[in-house]
Protein backbone atom coordinates (compact mmCIF):
# COMPACT_ATOMS: atom_id res chain seq x y z
CA UNK A 1 0.00 0.00 0.00
CA UNK A 2 1.37 3.39 -0.98
CA UNK A 3 1.83 5.76 1.95
CA UNK A 4 0.69 9.32 1.35
CA UNK A 5 3.11 12.08 2.22
CA UNK A 6 1.84 14.35 4.98
CA UNK A 7 1.72 18.13 4.86
CA UNK A 8 0.84 19.90 8.10
CA UNK A 9 -0.32 23.51 8.07
CA UNK A 10 -0.30 25.39 11.37
CA UNK A 11 -2.86 28.19 11.39
CA UNK A 12 -6.20 28.55 9.62
CA UNK A 13 -6.10 32.29 9.09
CA UNK A 14 -5.44 34.13 5.85
CA UNK A 15 -2.03 32.51 5.33
CA UNK A 16 -2.96 28.93 6.11
CA UNK A 17 -6.21 29.03 4.18
CA UNK A 18 -4.43 30.61 1.21
CA UNK A 19 -2.06 27.62 1.16
CA UNK A 20 -5.13 25.36 0.99
CA UNK A 21 -6.49 27.45 -1.86
CA UNK A 22 -3.22 27.31 -3.81
CA UNK A 23 -2.92 23.54 -3.38
CA UNK A 24 -6.54 22.98 -4.42
CA UNK A 25 -5.77 24.72 -7.71
CA UNK A 26 -2.57 22.77 -8.41
CA UNK A 27 -2.47 19.77 -10.72
CA UNK A 28 0.63 18.53 -8.86
CA UNK A 29 -1.20 17.55 -5.69
CA UNK A 30 -1.29 13.76 -5.69
CA UNK A 31 -1.01 11.29 -2.82
CA UNK A 32 -0.77 14.11 -0.32
CA UNK A 33 -2.51 14.03 3.04
CA UNK A 34 -3.11 17.48 4.52
CA UNK A 35 -3.74 18.37 8.16
CA UNK A 36 -4.50 21.91 9.27
CA UNK A 37 -4.25 22.89 12.94
CA UNK A 38 -5.82 25.95 14.56
CA UNK A 39 -6.91 27.17 17.98
CA UNK A 40 -10.56 27.60 17.01
CA UNK A 41 -10.81 27.85 13.18
CA UNK A 42 -12.12 31.39 13.41
CA UNK A 43 -10.30 34.41 11.97
CA UNK A 44 -10.99 37.87 10.59
CA UNK A 45 -9.56 40.28 8.07
CA UNK A 46 -7.52 42.77 10.07
CA UNK A 47 -8.94 45.81 8.33
CA UNK A 48 -12.41 45.07 9.71
CA UNK A 49 -11.27 45.82 13.29
CA UNK A 50 -10.95 49.60 12.72
CA UNK A 51 -14.50 49.42 11.34
CA UNK A 52 -15.61 48.05 14.69
CA UNK A 53 -13.74 50.86 16.44
CA UNK A 54 -15.43 53.40 14.16
CA UNK A 55 -18.86 51.89 14.86
CA UNK A 56 -19.51 50.74 11.31
CA UNK A 57 -19.52 47.09 12.34
CA UNK A 58 -20.57 45.14 15.42
CA UNK A 59 -18.06 43.13 17.42
CA UNK A 60 -19.63 39.80 16.48
CA UNK A 61 -19.85 40.55 12.74
CA UNK A 62 -16.20 40.22 11.73
CA UNK A 63 -15.38 36.59 12.52
CA UNK A 64 -15.00 34.18 9.59
CA UNK A 65 -15.16 30.41 10.12
CA UNK A 66 -14.64 28.22 7.01
CA UNK A 67 -17.53 25.88 6.26
CA UNK A 68 -16.83 22.16 6.56
CA UNK A 69 -17.60 21.65 2.86
CA UNK A 70 -14.71 23.82 1.67
CA UNK A 71 -12.27 21.86 3.86
CA UNK A 72 -13.58 18.45 2.78
CA UNK A 73 -10.75 15.94 2.46
CA UNK A 74 -8.51 17.89 4.80
CA UNK A 75 -8.01 16.73 8.38
CA UNK A 76 -8.74 19.54 10.83
CA UNK A 77 -7.28 19.50 14.33
CA UNK A 78 -8.33 22.01 16.97
CA UNK A 79 -5.47 22.79 19.30
CA UNK A 80 -2.58 25.09 20.20
CA UNK A 81 1.02 24.40 19.23
CA UNK A 82 3.41 23.78 22.11
CA UNK A 83 6.55 22.76 20.23
CA UNK A 84 7.93 22.07 16.77
CA UNK A 85 10.76 19.55 16.50
CA UNK A 86 12.53 20.09 13.15
CA UNK A 87 14.71 17.01 13.60
CA UNK A 88 12.00 14.53 14.59
CA UNK A 89 9.62 16.24 12.10
CA UNK A 90 6.83 16.50 14.64
CA UNK A 91 4.48 19.11 16.07
CA UNK A 92 3.35 18.75 19.68
CA UNK A 93 0.13 20.40 20.80
CA UNK A 94 -0.74 21.69 24.26
CA UNK A 95 -2.81 18.56 24.93
CA UNK A 96 0.31 16.45 24.14
CA UNK A 97 -1.00 15.31 20.76
CA UNK A 98 1.95 14.64 18.44
CA UNK A 99 1.56 15.13 14.68
CA UNK A 100 4.27 13.90 12.33
CA UNK A 101 4.90 15.66 9.04
CA UNK A 102 6.87 15.32 5.82
CA UNK A 103 6.50 19.05 5.13
CA UNK A 104 5.29 21.85 7.37
CA UNK A 105 3.91 25.35 6.78
CA UNK A 106 3.78 27.66 9.79
CA UNK A 107 1.08 30.30 9.37
CA UNK A 108 0.21 31.00 13.00
CA UNK A 109 0.51 34.78 12.84
CA UNK A 110 1.33 37.24 15.60
CA UNK A 111 -0.32 37.91 18.93
CA UNK A 112 -0.64 40.92 21.21
CA UNK A 113 1.87 41.20 24.05
CA UNK A 114 0.56 44.15 26.06
CA UNK A 115 2.64 43.30 29.12
CA UNK A 116 5.86 44.12 27.27
CA UNK A 117 5.35 47.83 28.03
CA UNK A 118 5.42 48.61 31.77
CA UNK A 119 2.15 50.10 32.98
CA UNK A 120 0.26 49.50 29.75
CA UNK A 121 -1.89 46.61 31.01
CA UNK A 122 -2.81 48.61 34.13
CA UNK A 123 -3.90 51.54 31.97
CA UNK A 124 -5.93 49.17 29.80
CA UNK A 125 -7.58 47.63 32.86
CA UNK A 126 -8.39 51.10 34.22
CA UNK A 127 -9.99 52.18 30.95
CA UNK A 128 -7.61 55.08 30.33
CA UNK A 129 -6.07 53.16 27.43
CA UNK A 130 -7.70 51.11 24.67
CA UNK A 131 -6.63 49.33 21.50
CA UNK A 132 -8.35 47.76 18.49
CA UNK A 133 -6.32 44.62 17.82
CA UNK A 134 -9.13 42.21 18.65
CA UNK A 135 -12.86 42.44 18.01
CA UNK A 136 -13.64 42.85 21.71
CA UNK A 137 -10.93 45.48 22.20
CA UNK A 138 -12.12 47.38 19.12
CA UNK A 139 -15.64 47.50 20.56
CA UNK A 140 -14.21 48.89 23.81
CA UNK A 141 -12.29 51.51 21.82
CA UNK A 142 -15.48 52.51 20.02
CA UNK A 143 -17.29 53.06 23.30
CA UNK A 144 -14.41 55.12 24.69
CA UNK A 145 -14.24 57.35 21.62
CA UNK A 146 -18.00 57.61 21.28
CA UNK A 147 -18.24 58.88 24.87
CA UNK A 148 -15.21 61.18 24.61
CA UNK A 149 -16.17 64.82 25.12
CA UNK A 150 -12.85 66.52 24.47
CA UNK A 151 -9.19 66.65 25.44
CA UNK A 152 -6.07 64.87 24.19
CA UNK A 153 -6.34 61.58 22.29
CA UNK A 154 -2.94 60.02 21.70
CA UNK A 155 -2.38 57.12 19.30
CA UNK A 156 0.76 55.25 20.34
CA UNK A 157 2.73 52.72 18.33
CA UNK A 158 4.40 50.79 21.13
CA UNK A 159 6.93 48.89 19.01
CA UNK A 160 7.70 47.62 15.54
CA UNK A 161 6.99 45.43 13.71
CA UNK A 162 3.24 45.17 14.07
CA UNK A 163 0.34 43.88 12.00
CA UNK A 164 -0.94 46.26 9.33
CA UNK A 165 1.48 49.19 8.99
CA UNK A 166 -1.30 51.69 8.24
CA UNK A 167 -3.43 50.77 11.27
CA UNK A 168 -2.28 53.58 13.64
CA UNK A 169 -2.93 56.25 11.03
CA UNK A 170 -6.15 54.73 9.78
CA UNK A 171 -7.26 54.53 13.41
CA UNK A 172 -6.47 58.19 14.03
CA UNK A 173 -8.33 59.26 10.88
CA UNK A 174 -11.37 57.17 11.80
CA UNK A 175 -11.28 58.48 15.38
CA UNK A 176 -11.36 62.03 14.00
CA UNK A 177 -14.30 61.03 11.81
CA UNK A 178 -16.18 59.51 14.76
CA UNK A 179 -15.50 62.55 16.97
CA UNK A 180 -16.85 64.82 14.24
CA UNK A 181 -20.04 62.77 14.32
CA UNK A 182 -20.42 63.02 18.10
CA UNK A 183 -19.62 66.74 18.17
CA UNK A 184 -16.33 66.50 20.08
CA UNK A 185 -13.78 66.93 17.29
CA UNK A 186 -13.25 70.66 17.74
CA UNK A 187 -12.56 70.09 21.44
CA UNK A 188 -10.11 67.24 20.81
CA UNK A 189 -6.42 67.23 19.91
CA UNK A 190 -5.28 64.03 18.17
CA UNK A 191 -1.66 63.00 17.78
CA UNK A 192 0.27 59.88 16.75
CA UNK A 193 3.59 58.85 18.32
CA UNK A 194 5.71 56.14 16.71
CA UNK A 195 9.23 54.73 17.08
CA UNK A 196 9.50 54.78 13.29
CA UNK A 197 10.82 57.93 11.58
CA UNK A 198 7.79 58.05 9.30
CA UNK A 199 4.71 55.93 8.62
CA UNK A 200 5.11 52.78 6.53
CA UNK A 201 8.89 52.85 6.00
CA UNK A 202 8.71 49.52 4.15
CA UNK A 203 6.80 51.30 1.37
CA UNK A 204 9.73 53.61 0.59
CA UNK A 205 10.21 57.34 1.08
CA UNK A 206 7.04 58.71 -0.48
CA UNK A 207 3.92 57.08 0.95
CA UNK A 208 4.82 57.87 4.55
CA UNK A 209 5.26 61.56 3.87
CA UNK A 210 2.01 61.61 1.90
CA UNK A 211 0.27 60.03 4.87
CA UNK A 212 1.72 62.64 7.24
CA UNK A 213 0.27 65.30 4.92
CA UNK A 214 -3.09 63.53 4.99
CA UNK A 215 -3.02 63.42 8.80
CA UNK A 216 -2.15 67.12 8.99
CA UNK A 217 -5.04 67.97 6.67
CA UNK A 218 -7.29 66.29 9.24
CA UNK A 219 -5.74 68.13 12.18
CA UNK A 220 -3.68 65.14 13.39
CA UNK A 221 -0.05 65.57 14.44
CA UNK A 222 2.61 62.94 13.75
CA UNK A 223 5.67 62.50 15.99
CA UNK A 224 8.26 59.98 14.78
CA UNK A 225 11.26 58.46 16.54
CA UNK A 226 9.47 58.21 19.90
CA UNK A 227 10.08 54.85 21.60
CA UNK A 228 7.91 54.23 24.66
CA UNK A 229 9.52 53.34 27.99
CA UNK A 230 6.43 53.06 30.18
CA UNK A 231 2.84 54.24 30.56
CA UNK A 232 1.45 55.76 33.74
CA UNK A 233 -2.28 55.18 33.63
CA UNK A 234 -2.96 57.05 36.87
CA UNK A 235 -1.23 60.22 35.69
CA UNK A 236 -2.32 59.59 32.09
CA UNK A 237 1.23 60.03 30.88
CA UNK A 238 3.55 58.31 28.41
CA UNK A 239 7.24 58.25 29.21
CA UNK A 240 9.59 57.79 26.24
CA UNK A 241 13.05 56.31 26.25
CA UNK A 242 14.66 59.70 25.56
CA UNK A 243 13.16 61.07 28.78
CA UNK A 244 10.38 63.13 27.20
CA UNK A 245 6.77 62.71 28.24
CA UNK A 246 3.34 63.38 26.79
CA UNK A 247 0.03 63.51 28.63
CA UNK A 248 -3.25 62.15 27.37
CA UNK A 249 -6.91 61.98 28.27
CA UNK A 250 -7.40 58.83 26.21
CA UNK A 251 -4.61 56.59 24.96
CA UNK A 252 -5.26 54.42 21.90
CA UNK A 253 -2.33 52.10 21.34
CA UNK A 254 -0.97 49.56 18.89
CA UNK A 255 0.04 46.65 21.15
CA UNK A 256 3.51 45.15 21.14
CA UNK A 257 3.55 42.02 18.99
CA UNK A 258 5.25 38.66 19.21
CA UNK A 259 4.99 35.50 17.09
CA UNK A 260 2.22 33.15 18.21
CA UNK A 261 4.54 30.19 17.52
CA UNK A 262 8.34 30.19 17.43
CA UNK A 263 10.77 27.79 15.79
CA UNK A 264 14.42 28.36 16.64
CA UNK A 265 14.15 30.16 19.95
CA UNK A 266 12.22 33.36 20.71
CA UNK A 267 11.49 35.94 18.07
CA UNK A 268 10.14 36.12 14.55
CA UNK A 269 10.75 33.13 12.30
CA UNK A 270 13.40 33.89 9.70
CA UNK A 271 12.66 32.76 6.17
CA UNK A 272 14.27 32.87 2.77
CA UNK A 273 12.57 35.82 1.12
CA UNK A 274 12.26 33.95 -2.17
CA UNK A 275 11.09 30.48 -1.11
CA UNK A 276 9.58 31.13 2.37
CA UNK A 277 11.63 28.17 3.64
CA UNK A 278 13.13 28.37 7.10
CA UNK A 279 16.65 27.16 7.85
CA UNK A 280 15.15 23.66 8.07
CA UNK A 281 14.46 21.87 4.75
CA UNK A 282 10.79 21.20 4.20
CA UNK A 283 9.68 23.65 6.90
CA UNK A 284 8.19 26.85 5.55
CA UNK A 285 6.72 29.88 7.33
CA UNK A 286 4.51 32.65 5.97
CA UNK A 287 2.64 35.73 7.12
CA UNK A 288 2.87 37.63 10.36
CA UNK A 289 4.95 35.04 12.23
CA UNK A 290 7.91 35.67 9.96
CA UNK A 291 10.59 38.22 9.33
CA UNK A 292 11.82 38.72 5.78
CA UNK A 293 13.93 41.47 4.26
CA UNK A 294 13.32 42.95 0.83
CA UNK A 295 16.18 43.54 -1.63
CA UNK A 296 16.37 47.19 -0.53
CA UNK A 297 17.02 46.10 3.05
CA UNK A 298 13.57 47.00 4.34
CA UNK A 299 11.52 44.46 6.30
CA UNK A 300 8.41 43.27 4.52
CA UNK A 301 5.25 44.57 6.21
CA UNK A 302 2.99 42.27 8.21
CA UNK A 303 0.04 42.61 5.87
CA UNK A 304 -2.55 40.19 4.48
CA UNK A 305 -1.31 40.53 0.91
CA UNK A 306 2.10 39.18 1.90
CA UNK A 307 0.50 36.27 3.74
CA UNK A 308 -1.26 35.47 0.45
CA UNK A 309 1.89 36.00 -1.61
CA UNK A 310 3.82 33.85 0.84
CA UNK A 311 1.19 31.12 0.61
CA UNK A 312 1.53 31.00 -3.18
CA UNK A 313 5.31 30.64 -2.94
CA UNK A 314 5.23 28.16 -0.05
CA UNK A 315 2.60 25.92 -1.64
CA UNK A 316 4.60 25.50 -4.84
CA UNK A 317 7.87 25.00 -2.99
CA UNK A 318 6.30 22.43 -0.65
CA UNK A 319 5.28 20.42 -3.71
CA UNK A 320 8.79 20.74 -5.12
CA UNK A 321 10.33 19.65 -1.82
CA UNK A 322 8.06 16.60 -1.77
CA UNK A 323 9.04 15.71 -5.33
CA UNK A 324 5.65 16.38 -6.88
CA UNK A 325 6.83 19.11 -9.25
CA UNK A 326 10.08 20.45 -10.66
CA UNK A 327 8.77 23.99 -10.61
CA UNK A 328 9.89 26.43 -7.93
CA UNK A 329 8.14 29.66 -7.07
CA UNK A 330 9.36 32.84 -5.41
CA UNK A 331 7.65 35.40 -3.22
CA UNK A 332 6.03 38.27 -5.11
CA UNK A 333 6.87 41.76 -3.89
CA UNK A 334 3.69 43.24 -5.32
CA UNK A 335 1.60 44.56 -2.46
CA UNK A 336 -1.13 46.99 -1.61
CA UNK A 337 -3.05 48.40 1.31
CA UNK A 338 -6.26 50.38 1.63
CA UNK A 339 -6.34 53.21 4.17
CA UNK A 340 -9.72 54.26 5.51
CA UNK A 341 -9.80 58.04 5.79
CA UNK A 342 -13.30 58.62 7.18
CA UNK A 343 -16.71 59.41 5.69
CA UNK A 344 -16.66 55.97 3.99
CA UNK A 345 -13.69 56.89 1.79
CA UNK A 346 -10.37 55.08 1.40
CA UNK A 347 -6.99 55.77 -0.15
CA UNK A 348 -4.76 53.10 -1.68
CA UNK A 349 -1.03 52.45 -1.64
CA UNK A 350 0.11 49.88 -4.19
CA UNK A 351 3.37 48.82 -5.79
CA UNK A 352 6.48 46.65 -5.80
CA UNK A 353 7.99 46.32 -2.33
CA UNK A 354 11.02 44.60 -3.91
CA UNK A 355 11.88 47.55 -6.15
CA UNK A 356 15.42 48.94 -6.17
CA UNK A 357 16.96 51.16 -4.98
CA UNK A 358 13.78 51.38 -2.90
CA UNK A 359 10.01 50.95 -3.26
CA UNK A 360 8.38 53.96 -4.91
CA UNK A 361 4.85 53.60 -3.59
CA UNK A 362 2.49 56.57 -3.53
CA UNK A 363 -0.97 57.02 -2.03
CA UNK A 364 -4.00 57.75 -4.16
CA UNK A 365 -6.55 60.37 -3.29
CA UNK A 366 -9.32 58.99 -1.04
CA UNK A 367 -12.56 57.96 -2.72
CA UNK A 368 -15.84 56.22 -1.99
CA UNK A 369 -15.05 53.78 -4.82
CA UNK A 370 -11.88 52.58 -3.09
CA UNK A 371 -13.80 52.11 0.15
CA UNK A 372 -16.30 49.99 -1.76
CA UNK A 373 -13.42 47.96 -3.21
CA UNK A 374 -12.12 47.34 0.30
CA UNK A 375 -15.53 46.11 1.44
CA UNK A 376 -15.75 43.90 -1.64
CA UNK A 377 -12.43 42.30 -0.73
CA UNK A 378 -13.91 41.11 2.56
CA UNK A 379 -17.05 39.82 0.84
CA UNK A 380 -14.97 37.92 -1.74
CA UNK A 381 -12.91 36.28 1.01
CA UNK A 382 -16.03 35.28 2.93
CA UNK A 383 -17.59 33.81 -0.19
CA UNK A 384 -14.43 31.84 -0.95
CA UNK A 385 -14.67 30.03 2.38
CA UNK A 386 -18.38 29.35 2.25
CA UNK A 387 -19.22 32.10 4.72
CA UNK A 388 -22.11 34.46 4.04
CA UNK A 389 -21.07 37.91 2.89
CA UNK A 390 -21.35 40.80 5.27
CA UNK A 391 -24.30 43.13 4.86
CA UNK A 392 -23.04 45.65 7.45
CA UNK A 393 -21.53 48.82 6.04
Amino acid sequence: MKTHQHLVILGAGIGGLSVIKELSESASVTDLAITIVDDDFSHYLGFTLPWVMRGWREEDSVAIRPDADVLRGIRTVTGSVRHIDPTARTVTLDDSTVIAFDALVIATGARNAVDKVPGLQAALDAGTAVHYYSAHAAADAHRALHNFTGGKVVFLVTSAPYRCPVAPYEGALLAADLLRDNGSRDATHISVYSPEPQPMPSAGPYAGQELITMLAANGIDFHGEHSVARVDGDKKRIEFQDGTTVDFDLLVFIPPHEPAVTLDGPGWIRVDVTTMQTMHPGIFAIGDATTATSPSGRPLPKAAIFAKNGAAAAAENVLRYLGKTNHADSLSGEGYCYIDTGAHTSALGKGDFFALPHPAIHLTAPSVELHDDKQQEEDDWRTLWGHQTSTAR
